[in-house]
């Protein structure tokens, strides 16, 4: 287990408080960190008090002394939370407050746990009011988040409200279903107050899923009622574990995909299928103090302050998978009572004693290979269970992507300049500066050399995997069937094109159509697939080109004197001349050509190419110099730079969705040809796979 790629530990913040309960903002910048009330279990005596954290930093921005806190909430801006405690008067309150200062907005005389609307107008809380209201029993209380006035009461559980996705409708754990336009109830059913529940909108957000102690049942309801006005159960099945809950709060609480159940019992911790409501795995109880459990936002995976074999005390954090028995990482050594995990991922916070610890998440590799000397190009075959080649200076490594098995290393007379995969997967071709072109076979063995008469700059695979095509410091671009010929020492070319100057890049267009190139003389040449030659005027640069792309017939430039050209290469037609404040070194492009990412330094930008006029998407700062760029099949954006932190993002929002962590530096990047597979070059000699989503 490597945990340098899986965690990173941002900041571990000591307190003069105590600290059992700890939230995080939604994009991670602030976290909020206090004195638990006593019926967490433990609220760390010492001295209460609350503290609110740069989440980025740890820096402390403010603290309070004297108040306990029951349950906190931040709006989804960041801008403001909701806290419920009480202080040393035993008076309790529920309040909104600015999250730069602790300033006031707001507050009514009562507590208990909350529940922001995902659009922060609404706010549920399970608990009490102190304003002589219907008596002092838990209710399910709706507040507007702006003014606090109260919208809606209704009696009782012993469960957080849920809101849809949409914010149009509220769950209960009575169990019930709220329509917030109205403040009134569409279905009601039972009284489960006393009793642990949990009730949340199924994933599509066109049902409720209520788990009952009582009932040892999960059931799933529709949100209309039948023509009776009752509620209309879409199925159910039977979860027996459901009945060993001896704890009345936090008891149960689903994953984010609504696959998982947790039951918190006082014997052990299950996790129910909820699909057929049996076990999926069990985990023993903290050994002092409450349990602390929080899924990460995909929910195959969650982070919990249990001691997992080998017991550790403290136990400090672990993350595990939801099924089976196995540990993802974990940080052992330290008191955890609470823990909390940003809204997409990439954060964890715990809290324990006077201690708060940030992390910073990632996603693992899928497999690795350290190729032992600098990797100067990488490149992957399509599909997970396909192959990654890597060029360690003078040596050719080749492995498979799911697993990191070494499949071929080859020794190269000079550092290897460039490198190939086929798009059947076992083919893998080299550029080297001795001036060979080498070509092996990973399926039966077979090997052939071309040679150049300089160093070989870059080499190219057709999208058909019958041609392969070479671009030399020798002047010359050159394209060779794949078939070995009859000397496989040396192996004659189809043909060869002359240029000015010495040629840096390479690509080939569908099936075989055209060649393109680059050379030092800043002009990209558009040649014939079955002569060579040149079958349009060559386009110029003001300066030196540093990036070539093809998708399709669509060929993209970058270029050091700021300009991108967006090139029809089948007609020889520029559609497009981007200007960019500064020289452009790296670019991608999606695969159906609509979107391109270019980077200059440490700014990323995102463009709409598929009209008449180019349009910036998005700008984005990296967090360092750019290193490469590539997109993956689900449509995100892989943006490597001069940091261990490799960021994908969401091209349509520009939001950094996901991450992965390395030691150092990741110097290149490459995806397969259908961009399940992206691999990436660390400068620590390792080549790491990830495995990307569809979704």
């Amino acid at each position: 287990m490597n945990e340098a790629e899986h965690f990173r530990i941002v900041a571990d913040v000591a307190l003069p408080h105590s600290v059992s309960r700890v939230a995080v903002s939604r994009d991670g910048r602030r976290v909020f960190a206090g004195t638990g009330w006593s019926l967490f279990g433990n609220d760390g005596g010492g001295t209460p008090g609350s503290s609110m954290l740069d989440g980025t930093t740890g820096q402390v921005l403010w603290s309070d002394a004297g108040a306990r806190c029951f349950d906190v909430a931040f709006t989804p801006d960041g801008e403001a939370f909701v806290f419920t405690g009480v202080n040393d008067a035993e008076e309790r309150w529920v309040s909104l407050l600015r999250t730069a200062s602790g300033d006031e907005v707001w507050s009514h005389r009562g507590g208990g746990f909350l529940e922001l609307g995902p659009d922060g107008t609404r706010l549920a809380l399970i608990g009490i009011l102190d304003d002589g209201a219907d008596g002092e029993y838990a209710q399910n209380i709706v507040f507007d988040v702006a003014s606090g006035a109260v919208l809606y009461r209704q009696g009782g559980s012993m469960t957080r409200p849920r809101f849809r996705s949409d914010s149009t409708l509220l769950c209960t754990g009575c169990p019930s279903l709220v329509d917030l336009a109205t403040a009134t109830p569409r279905w009601l059913l039972g009284d489960h107050t006393n009793i642990p529940s949990a009730a949340e909108f199924t994933p599509g957000g066109d049902g409720v899923i209520f788990a009952s102690a009582t009932w040892g049942t999960i059931t799933t309801y529709e949100l209309e009622v039948d023509a009776t006005g009752a509620a209309v159960a879409r199925g159910a099945v039977d979860a027996p574990e459901l009945a060993n809950i001896n704890t009345w709060f936090e008891s149960l609480f689903y994953s984010p995909r609504r696959e998982t159940l947790v039951r918190v019992g006082n014997n052990d911790i299950a996790l129910l299928s909820v699909v057929d409501g049996g076990v999926r795995r069990t985990l023993p109880v903290p050994g002092s103090g409450p349990f602390a459990g929080a899924f990460l936002p995909h929910g195959e995976r969650l982070a919990v302050n249990v001691a997992i074999p080998p017991a550790t005390d403290p136990a400090g954090v672990s993350v595990i998978e939801t099924s089976g028995e196995s540990v993802v990482w974990s940080d052992p050594g330290h008191t955890v009572w609470h823990l909390a995990v940003t809204g997409d991922g990439a954060g964890l916070v715990t809290g324990g004693e006077n201690a708060v610890r940030i992390y910073e998440l990632g996603t693992p590799a899928r497999s690795r290979r350290d190729c032992g000397a600098r990797i100067g190009a990488v490149a992957a075959s399509a599909g997970a269970a396909g192959i990654v080649a890597a060029a360690a200076e003078a040596k050719l490594v080749v492995f498979r992507a799911a697993t990191g098995e070494l499949m071929l290393e080859r020794v190269h007379p000079g550092p290897i300049g460039a490198v190939a995969v086929s798009p059947d997967g076992h083919g893998v071709v080299t550029g080297s500066s001795d001036g060979r072109c080498r070509h092996f076979d990973t399926l039966t063995g077979a090997r052939w050399t071309a040679r150049h008469n300089g160093a070989v700059n870059a080499v190219a695979f057709s999208d058909n995997g019958t041609r392969i095509a070479t671009a030399s410091a020798d002047r010359t671009a050159r394209l060779f069937d794949r078939v070995p010929g009859a000397d496989p020492e040396n192996v004659t070319e189809l043909w060869a094109h002359q240029h000015p100057l010495a040629v840096t890049h390479v690509v080939i267009g569908p099936g075989a159509a055209w060649v393109a190139t680059v050379a030092l003389d800043r002009k990209v040449r558009i040649l014939a697939g079955t002569t060579g030659t040149e079958a349009h005027p060559p386009f110029e640069h003001d300066a030196k080109i540093r990036g070539l792309c093809a998708r399709a017939n669509t060929l993209v430039t970058a270029s050091e004197d700021g300009s991108t050209l967006v090139i029809d290469a089948s007609t020889g037609v520029r559609r497009l001349r981007i200007e960019h404040p500064g020289p452009v070194t790296v670019l991608a492009l999606t695969p159906d050509t609509g979107l391109l990412a270019t980077a200059r330094g440490e700014v990323v930008d995102l463009w709409r190419i598929d009209g008449e006029r180019e349009v910036l998407v998005h700008r984005l700062t990296a967090r360092a110099t750019v290193n490469d760029l590539v997109f993956a099949a689900n449509g995100t954006l892989i943006v490597s730079a001069d940091d261990p932190v490799v960021a994908v993002l969401d091209p349509v929002t520009g939001r950094e969705i996901d991450r992965f962590l390395q030691p150092m530096p990741m110097s290149r990047l490459a995806a397969g040809a259908d961009g399940r597979v992206v691999v990436g070059a660390c400068t620590d000699n390792v080549a790491r796979v990830y495995e990307v989503d569809d979704e």
